[in-house]
């Protein structure tokens, strides 16, 4: 687990840097994806999701749904490519499980990739790098006083 101050990254995931969604590879071979601490955390508290539907195909870095918040109103990018195999109904009802378990309950689509080593080379991964890229966006979020007040 990556620490710096008050947040904490789970190491075994890939990091989206720009768009601050994570990426979990499941056993089966699908990627799990929901919103990193930072993405939550600068966002303020999620107040609406729209996802698209199963069987859809979404690119690399292009929006699978939407998010509405406290300081946000905006796309959902795919931090990989493929087909959207389940969507997580639990967090359309009740979207705020994105802030109280964004590595849990709050995740929002699994993908069935289709070119999964290629795309997950973009991501952020192995704990020595989350660290580092922890600590130097905290800084610049603290900086630029992008953190949504609690």
């Amino acid at each position: 687990m990556a620490e710096y101050e008050d947040i904490s990254l789970p190491d075994d995931l890939y990091y989206d840097r720009k768009d601050h969604l994570w990426a979990k590879v499941e056993d089966d071979g699908g990627v799990r994806v929901g919103l990193d601490i930072f993405g939550q955390k600068a966002a303020g508290t999620v107040a609406y999701i729209k996802i698209l539907p199963v069987d859809k195909k979404v690119k690399k870095s292009r929006g699978f749904g939407s998010l509405e918040a406290g300081k946000y109103i905006g796309p959902l990018k795919a931090p990989v490519g493929g087909k959207l195999i389940d969507v997580n109904e639990e967090v359309l009802k009740t979207p705020n499980l994105v802030n109280t378990d964004p590595y849990g309950k709050g995740w929002f689509v699994i993908i069935e990739p289709d070119n999964l080593e290629e795309d997950l080379k973009d991501l952020v991964q192995g704990a020595q790098n989350i660290q580092e890229w922890l600590e130097s966006e905290y800084k610049e979020y603290t900086e630029k006083g992008l953190f949504a007040e609690e």
